[in-house]
Protein backbone atom coordinates (compact mmCIF):
# COMPACT_ATOMS: atom_id res chain seq x y z
CA UNK A 1 0.00 0.00 0.00
CA UNK A 2 1.17 3.18 -0.90
CA UNK A 3 -0.72 6.06 0.23
CA UNK A 4 -0.95 9.42 -2.11
CA UNK A 5 0.95 11.95 -0.40
CA UNK A 6 3.13 11.08 3.18
CA UNK A 7 -0.04 12.14 5.77
CA UNK A 8 -0.17 12.42 9.17
CA UNK A 9 -3.19 10.15 10.45
CA UNK A 10 -5.19 10.88 13.67
CA UNK A 11 -7.23 7.75 14.47
CA UNK A 12 -10.07 8.02 17.14
CA UNK A 13 -11.49 5.57 18.70
CA UNK A 14 -9.80 2.36 19.65
CA UNK A 15 -12.92 -0.27 19.12
CA UNK A 16 -12.51 -3.06 16.27
CA UNK A 17 -12.73 -0.55 13.33
CA UNK A 18 -10.64 2.37 15.09
CA UNK A 19 -7.86 -0.43 16.05
CA UNK A 20 -7.73 -1.81 12.25
CA UNK A 21 -7.45 1.09 10.65
CA UNK A 22 -4.32 1.77 12.98
CA UNK A 23 -2.89 -1.17 12.71
CA UNK A 24 -3.08 -1.18 9.00
CA UNK A 25 -2.30 2.10 8.16
CA UNK A 26 1.01 1.47 10.58
CA UNK A 27 1.45 -1.49 8.29
CA UNK A 28 1.50 0.50 5.14
CA UNK A 29 3.94 3.33 6.47
CA UNK A 30 1.81 6.17 7.49
CA UNK A 31 2.41 8.00 10.18
CA UNK A 32 -0.48 7.22 12.59
CA UNK A 33 -1.68 8.28 15.86
CA UNK A 34 -4.20 6.39 17.84
CA UNK A 35 -6.60 7.96 20.29
CA UNK A 36 -8.53 6.65 23.09
CA UNK A 37 -10.79 8.25 25.73
CA UNK A 38 -10.30 5.16 28.03
CA UNK A 39 -8.77 1.49 26.82
CA UNK A 40 -9.41 -0.48 23.56
CA UNK A 41 -12.61 -2.12 23.61
CA UNK A 42 -13.76 0.27 26.23
CA UNK A 43 -17.17 1.20 24.38
CA UNK A 44 -19.46 -1.06 22.36
CA UNK A 45 -17.00 -3.21 21.07
CA UNK A 46 -15.84 -4.38 24.61
CA UNK A 47 -19.48 -5.52 25.05
CA UNK A 48 -20.71 -7.45 21.74
CA UNK A 49 -21.77 -10.77 21.34
CA UNK A 50 -18.83 -11.12 18.95
CA UNK A 51 -20.72 -13.91 16.88
CA UNK A 52 -18.94 -14.40 13.38
CA UNK A 53 -20.90 -14.89 10.03
CA UNK A 54 -21.00 -13.70 6.58
CA UNK A 55 -24.55 -14.24 5.62
CA UNK A 56 -26.24 -10.86 4.73
CA UNK A 57 -28.51 -10.20 2.17
CA UNK A 58 -26.84 -7.51 1.28
CA UNK A 59 -23.80 -8.50 -1.02
CA UNK A 60 -21.59 -5.78 0.52
CA UNK A 61 -22.51 -6.30 4.58
CA UNK A 62 -21.27 -10.18 3.43
CA UNK A 63 -18.18 -9.11 1.83
CA UNK A 64 -16.63 -7.19 4.53
CA UNK A 65 -17.86 -9.53 7.04
CA UNK A 66 -16.02 -12.64 5.82
CA UNK A 67 -12.95 -10.08 4.97
CA UNK A 68 -13.55 -9.03 8.79
CA UNK A 69 -13.17 -12.71 9.70
CA UNK A 70 -10.58 -13.51 7.61
CA UNK A 71 -8.63 -10.63 9.79
CA UNK A 72 -9.44 -12.20 12.97
CA UNK A 73 -8.62 -15.75 12.17
CA UNK A 74 -4.77 -13.87 11.04
CA UNK A 75 -4.18 -12.17 14.24
CA UNK A 76 -2.07 -14.56 15.87
CA UNK A 77 0.09 -14.25 12.77
CA UNK A 78 0.01 -10.67 12.47
CA UNK A 79 -0.13 -9.64 16.12
CA UNK A 80 1.82 -12.54 18.21
CA UNK A 81 -1.32 -12.30 20.40
CA UNK A 82 -5.05 -14.02 20.67
CA UNK A 83 -8.19 -12.66 19.16
CA UNK A 84 -10.19 -15.56 20.69
CA UNK A 85 -11.48 -17.24 18.31
CA UNK A 86 -13.65 -19.85 18.71
CA UNK A 87 -14.56 -22.21 15.42
CA UNK A 88 -17.98 -23.64 16.75
CA UNK A 89 -19.71 -22.98 13.84
CA UNK A 90 -22.66 -20.24 13.12
CA UNK A 91 -26.31 -21.83 12.02
CA UNK A 92 -29.07 -19.10 11.45
CA UNK A 93 -32.91 -20.91 10.78
CA UNK A 94 -35.49 -19.53 9.33
CA UNK A 95 -39.57 -20.44 8.67
CA UNK A 96 -40.66 -21.02 5.07
CA UNK A 97 -41.64 -17.38 4.88
CA UNK A 98 -38.41 -16.67 3.92
CA UNK A 99 -36.44 -20.31 2.85
CA UNK A 100 -36.62 -19.37 -0.25
CA UNK A 101 -34.44 -16.09 -0.20
CA UNK A 102 -32.05 -17.82 2.61
CA UNK A 103 -31.24 -20.50 -0.22
CA UNK A 104 -30.12 -17.94 -2.85
CA UNK A 105 -28.23 -15.69 -0.35
CA UNK A 106 -26.67 -18.57 0.68
CA UNK A 107 -25.77 -19.90 -2.67
CA UNK A 108 -24.88 -16.28 -3.65
CA UNK A 109 -22.12 -15.89 -0.70
CA UNK A 110 -21.01 -19.21 -0.87
CA UNK A 111 -20.17 -18.11 -4.87
CA UNK A 112 -17.87 -15.29 -3.44
CA UNK A 113 -15.87 -17.85 -1.87
CA UNK A 114 -17.17 -18.72 1.53
CA UNK A 115 -17.73 -21.50 3.27
CA UNK A 116 -21.48 -21.43 3.62
CA UNK A 117 -24.05 -24.56 3.16
CA UNK A 118 -27.90 -24.83 3.04
CA UNK A 119 -29.47 -27.38 5.61
CA UNK A 120 -32.62 -28.42 5.21
CA UNK A 121 -34.74 -29.29 8.65
CA UNK A 122 -34.01 -33.04 8.48
CA UNK A 123 -30.19 -32.37 8.75
CA UNK A 124 -29.94 -29.98 11.60
CA UNK A 125 -30.48 -31.84 14.67
CA UNK A 126 -27.24 -33.34 13.80
CA UNK A 127 -25.74 -29.87 14.39
CA UNK A 128 -27.80 -29.45 17.96
CA UNK A 129 -29.47 -32.17 18.97
CA UNK A 130 -31.07 -30.69 21.83
CA UNK A 131 -32.73 -28.34 20.11
CA UNK A 132 -36.72 -28.25 18.72
CA UNK A 133 -36.65 -27.82 15.33
CA UNK A 134 -40.61 -26.66 14.67
CA UNK A 135 -41.22 -23.92 12.83
CA UNK A 136 -37.67 -23.66 11.14
CA UNK A 137 -37.35 -24.98 7.15
CA UNK A 138 -33.72 -24.38 6.23
CA UNK A 139 -30.82 -23.18 7.83
CA UNK A 140 -27.38 -21.18 6.82
CA UNK A 141 -24.60 -23.13 7.67
CA UNK A 142 -20.91 -21.48 8.40
CA UNK A 143 -18.80 -24.72 9.92
CA UNK A 144 -15.53 -21.91 9.79
CA UNK A 145 -17.15 -19.39 12.02
CA UNK A 146 -18.26 -19.04 15.25
CA UNK A 147 -17.22 -15.95 17.78
CA UNK A 148 -14.04 -14.48 18.89
CA UNK A 149 -13.08 -12.27 22.20
CA UNK A 150 -13.59 -9.01 21.17
CA UNK A 151 -11.20 -7.81 23.65
CA UNK A 152 -8.56 -9.68 22.49
CA UNK A 153 -8.86 -8.53 18.97
CA UNK A 154 -9.34 -5.67 19.74
CA UNK A 155 -6.03 -5.05 21.54
CA UNK A 156 -3.97 -7.52 19.92
CA UNK A 157 -4.82 -5.41 16.72
CA UNK A 158 -3.70 -2.31 18.95
CA UNK A 159 -0.86 -3.73 19.90
CA UNK A 160 0.35 -4.63 16.30
CA UNK A 161 -0.24 -1.11 15.32
CA UNK A 162 2.33 -0.25 18.12
CA UNK A 163 4.57 -2.86 17.10
CA UNK A 164 4.41 -1.37 13.40
CA UNK A 165 5.23 2.06 14.75
CA UNK A 166 1.76 3.73 15.58
CA UNK A 167 1.42 6.50 18.49
CA UNK A 168 -1.20 4.86 20.59
CA UNK A 169 -2.59 7.05 23.46
CA UNK A 170 -4.80 5.56 25.69
CA UNK A 171 -6.79 7.87 28.71
CA UNK A 172 -7.23 10.03 26.70
CA UNK A 173 -10.04 11.84 26.16
CA UNK A 174 -10.72 14.00 23.01
CA UNK A 175 -12.55 17.55 23.30
CA UNK A 176 -13.39 18.17 19.64
CA UNK A 177 -12.23 17.81 16.39
CA UNK A 178 -9.86 20.68 15.09
CA UNK A 179 -10.87 22.59 11.40
CA UNK A 180 -10.33 25.54 9.74
CA UNK A 181 -10.97 26.91 6.13
CA UNK A 182 -12.91 23.32 5.41
CA UNK A 183 -10.17 21.36 5.96
CA UNK A 184 -9.81 18.82 9.64
CA UNK A 185 -6.60 20.17 11.15
CA UNK A 186 -6.03 17.46 13.65
CA UNK A 187 -7.92 17.38 17.35
CA UNK A 188 -8.15 19.22 21.00
CA UNK A 189 -7.73 16.58 23.89
CA UNK A 190 -8.97 17.57 27.08
CA UNK A 191 -6.43 18.85 28.42
CA UNK A 192 -6.55 21.91 25.95
CA UNK A 193 -3.34 19.48 23.94
CA UNK A 194 -3.80 20.08 19.68
CA UNK A 195 -2.70 17.21 18.15
CA UNK A 196 -2.25 18.03 14.48
CA UNK A 197 -2.87 15.67 11.17
CA UNK A 198 -4.31 16.35 7.51
CA UNK A 199 -6.29 13.21 7.99
CA UNK A 200 -8.74 12.27 10.84
CA UNK A 201 -10.73 9.15 10.70
CA UNK A 202 -13.22 9.27 13.53
CA UNK A 203 -14.08 5.68 14.40
CA UNK A 204 -16.48 6.92 17.36
CA UNK A 205 -19.39 4.62 17.00
CA UNK A 206 -22.27 5.41 19.36
CA UNK A 207 -19.93 8.93 20.50
CA UNK A 208 -20.07 9.71 16.25
CA UNK A 209 -23.40 12.07 16.47
CA UNK A 210 -22.44 14.35 19.32
CA UNK A 211 -18.60 15.20 18.02
CA UNK A 212 -19.88 15.97 14.56
CA UNK A 213 -22.35 17.64 15.25
CA UNK A 214 -20.08 20.19 16.75
CA UNK A 215 -18.40 21.03 13.53
CA UNK A 216 -21.68 21.20 12.02
CA UNK A 217 -22.12 17.63 10.52
CA UNK A 218 -25.56 15.83 11.34
CA UNK A 219 -25.50 12.48 11.41
CA UNK A 220 -28.86 10.45 11.28
CA UNK A 221 -28.16 8.60 14.17
CA UNK A 222 -29.51 6.40 17.14
CA UNK A 223 -28.63 4.85 19.93
CA UNK A 224 -30.27 1.24 21.29
CA UNK A 225 -29.31 -0.39 24.28
CA UNK A 226 -29.06 -4.29 23.74
CA UNK A 227 -29.59 -6.75 26.69
CA UNK A 228 -27.39 -9.80 26.92
CA UNK A 229 -28.31 -12.37 29.91
CA UNK A 230 -26.03 -14.82 30.67
CA UNK A 231 -27.21 -18.64 31.51
CA UNK A 232 -25.40 -20.17 33.85
CA UNK A 233 -25.02 -24.02 32.54
CA UNK A 234 -21.57 -25.15 34.39
CA UNK A 235 -20.18 -27.93 32.27
CA UNK A 236 -23.25 -27.99 29.58
CA UNK A 237 -23.20 -25.14 28.25
CA UNK A 238 -21.78 -26.91 24.38
CA UNK A 239 -23.83 -29.69 24.85
CA UNK A 240 -27.06 -28.00 24.95
CA UNK A 241 -25.64 -25.27 22.54
CA UNK A 242 -22.71 -26.91 20.42
CA UNK A 243 -23.19 -23.77 17.83
CA UNK A 244 -23.67 -19.91 17.59
CA UNK A 245 -27.63 -20.06 16.89
CA UNK A 246 -29.48 -16.93 15.02
CA UNK A 247 -33.52 -17.56 14.93
CA UNK A 248 -35.21 -15.97 12.28
CA UNK A 249 -38.62 -17.40 13.35
CA UNK A 250 -38.61 -16.12 17.49
CA UNK A 251 -35.75 -13.35 16.55
CA UNK A 252 -33.27 -14.58 18.85
CA UNK A 253 -29.57 -15.14 19.04
CA UNK A 254 -26.98 -16.90 21.30
CA UNK A 255 -23.82 -18.57 22.16
CA UNK A 256 -21.74 -20.32 24.29
CA UNK A 257 -19.09 -18.74 26.31
CA UNK A 258 -16.97 -21.45 27.18
CA UNK A 259 -18.22 -24.85 29.02
CA UNK A 260 -20.12 -23.00 31.74
CA UNK A 261 -22.30 -20.06 30.15
CA UNK A 262 -24.72 -19.39 27.41
CA UNK A 263 -24.78 -15.38 26.13
CA UNK A 264 -28.57 -15.23 24.61
CA UNK A 265 -29.77 -12.04 23.72
CA UNK A 266 -33.18 -10.94 21.56
CA UNK A 267 -33.61 -8.18 18.41
CA UNK A 268 -36.73 -6.54 17.15
CA UNK A 269 -36.17 -7.49 13.07
CA UNK A 270 -33.60 -6.99 10.56
CA UNK A 271 -30.24 -8.35 11.34
CA UNK A 272 -29.19 -9.57 7.89
CA UNK A 273 -28.69 -6.03 5.84
CA UNK A 274 -32.21 -5.68 5.34
CA UNK A 275 -34.45 -3.87 7.82
CA UNK A 276 -38.14 -5.69 8.44
CA UNK A 277 -41.22 -4.09 7.45
CA UNK A 278 -42.41 -4.03 11.26
CA UNK A 279 -39.36 -3.88 13.28
CA UNK A 280 -39.27 -1.63 15.55
CA UNK A 281 -36.48 0.29 16.92
CA UNK A 282 -35.17 -1.25 20.70
CA UNK A 283 -34.70 0.61 23.39
CA UNK A 284 -33.55 4.38 22.71
CA UNK A 285 -30.32 5.64 24.86
CA UNK A 286 -30.36 9.67 24.87
CA UNK A 287 -26.34 9.41 26.47
CA UNK A 288 -23.88 6.68 25.80
CA UNK A 289 -22.17 7.61 28.78
CA UNK A 290 -24.98 7.26 30.94
CA UNK A 291 -27.50 3.98 30.24
CA UNK A 292 -28.01 1.09 32.37
CA UNK A 293 -25.22 -1.24 31.33
CA UNK A 294 -26.98 -4.41 33.36
CA UNK A 295 -29.54 -6.37 32.72
CA UNK A 296 -33.52 -5.77 34.46
CA UNK A 297 -34.76 -9.22 35.62
CA UNK A 298 -37.70 -8.67 33.61
CA UNK A 299 -35.31 -8.79 30.34
CA UNK A 300 -34.03 -11.63 31.23
CA UNK A 301 -36.76 -13.33 31.87
CA UNK A 302 -38.31 -12.31 28.87
CA UNK A 303 -35.26 -13.15 26.98
CA UNK A 304 -34.59 -16.90 28.34
CA UNK A 305 -38.78 -17.27 27.74
CA UNK A 306 -38.20 -16.49 24.09
CA UNK A 307 -35.52 -19.31 24.19
CA UNK A 308 -37.66 -22.03 26.11
CA UNK A 309 -39.69 -23.42 22.64
CA UNK A 310 -36.29 -24.11 20.87
CA UNK A 311 -34.05 -24.97 23.43
CA UNK A 312 -36.17 -26.52 26.55
CA UNK A 313 -33.13 -27.74 28.54
CA UNK A 314 -32.37 -24.18 29.41
CA UNK A 315 -35.64 -23.91 31.64
CA UNK A 316 -33.97 -25.08 34.75
CA UNK A 317 -30.81 -23.17 34.27
CA UNK A 318 -30.17 -19.74 36.31
CA UNK A 319 -29.50 -16.21 35.20
CA UNK A 320 -26.52 -14.72 35.70
CA UNK A 321 -25.99 -10.50 36.36
CA UNK A 322 -25.95 -9.75 32.37
CA UNK A 323 -24.63 -6.68 30.56
CA UNK A 324 -26.14 -4.20 27.98
CA UNK A 325 -23.97 -2.72 25.25
CA UNK A 326 -25.32 -0.27 23.04
CA UNK A 327 -25.47 -0.18 19.06
CA UNK A 328 -25.15 3.54 16.80
CA UNK A 329 -28.11 2.70 14.53
CA UNK A 330 -28.09 4.22 10.79
CA UNK A 331 -32.19 4.74 9.54
CA UNK A 332 -31.52 1.89 7.26
CA UNK A 333 -29.44 -0.63 9.62
CA UNK A 334 -26.61 -0.05 7.43
CA UNK A 335 -22.80 1.34 8.47
CA UNK A 336 -22.00 4.86 7.69
CA UNK A 337 -18.66 5.07 6.18
CA UNK A 338 -17.37 7.73 4.07
CA UNK A 339 -15.21 11.06 3.50
CA UNK A 340 -17.32 13.76 5.71
CA UNK A 341 -18.56 16.32 2.62
CA UNK A 342 -17.46 19.93 3.61
CA UNK A 343 -15.00 19.30 5.79
CA UNK A 344 -11.61 17.94 3.70
CA UNK A 345 -9.49 14.58 4.97
CA UNK A 346 -12.00 14.25 7.80
CA UNK A 347 -13.82 10.10 7.41
CA UNK A 348 -16.17 8.65 9.57
CA UNK A 349 -16.72 5.43 10.51
CA UNK A 350 -20.23 4.76 12.42
CA UNK A 351 -23.83 3.62 12.39
CA UNK A 352 -22.62 -0.11 12.92
CA UNK A 353 -25.99 -1.05 13.77
CA UNK A 354 -25.38 -4.84 15.17
CA UNK A 355 -23.10 -5.74 12.60
CA UNK A 356 -20.33 -4.09 13.97
CA UNK A 357 -17.84 -6.87 15.56
CA UNK A 358 -17.79 -9.11 12.65
CA UNK A 359 -17.02 -6.82 9.89
CA UNK A 360 -15.12 -3.69 11.99
CA UNK A 361 -11.60 -5.30 11.41
CA UNK A 362 -12.27 -4.98 7.87
CA UNK A 363 -13.93 -1.56 7.55
CA UNK A 364 -11.35 -0.43 9.63
CA UNK A 365 -9.03 -1.33 6.72
CA UNK A 366 -11.29 0.11 3.64
CA UNK A 367 -11.46 3.35 6.02
CA UNK A 368 -7.94 3.84 5.91
CA UNK A 369 -7.60 2.97 2.32
CA UNK A 370 -10.20 5.77 1.54
CA UNK A 371 -8.31 8.13 3.74
CA UNK A 372 -5.06 7.59 1.89
CA UNK A 373 -5.73 6.24 -1.38
CA UNK A 374 -9.36 6.04 -2.92
CA UNK A 375 -12.85 4.45 -1.91
CA UNK A 376 -12.84 0.97 -2.05
CA UNK A 377 -15.78 -0.03 -4.16
CA UNK A 378 -17.62 -2.47 -0.96
CA UNK A 379 -17.99 0.88 0.64
CA UNK A 380 -19.77 2.48 -2.13
CA UNK A 381 -23.52 1.53 -0.16
CA UNK A 382 -22.15 3.13 3.23
CA UNK A 383 -21.91 6.87 1.73
CA UNK A 384 -23.64 9.44 4.34
CA UNK A 385 -25.01 11.32 1.00
CA UNK A 386 -27.94 8.29 1.17
CA UNK A 387 -29.51 10.09 3.46
CA UNK A 388 -31.41 13.58 3.66
CA UNK A 389 -28.94 16.73 5.60
CA UNK A 390 -30.59 16.82 9.02
CA UNK A 391 -30.30 19.21 11.69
Amino acid sequence: MTAKTPSEVIVVGAGIAGAAAAFFLADWGVKVTLIERHHPAAGPTGRSSALLHAFYYMPELSRLAARGIDILRQIPALTGASAGFNRIGNLWGTGPGAAQEFRDVIARVRSEGCEIETLEASELPRHAPDFNWDGIEVAAWEPTCGYADSYSATNALVKGARDRGAAVRLNTPVRRLVTAGGRIQGVEIEDGERIGADIVIAALGVWSKPVLAEIGVHLPLTVERHPHVLVEAAGIARQIMPVCWVDDVLMNYGRPDGEDVLILASWSGGGTGLRGADSERGNLVGDPDDYNEGTESDEAVATVKSFLSRIPRIEPLGIRPGYSGLYDMSPDDNPIIDAVSGVDGLFVICGSSGHGFKMGAAVGEAAARMAVDEKPAVLAPFAMGRFPPTG
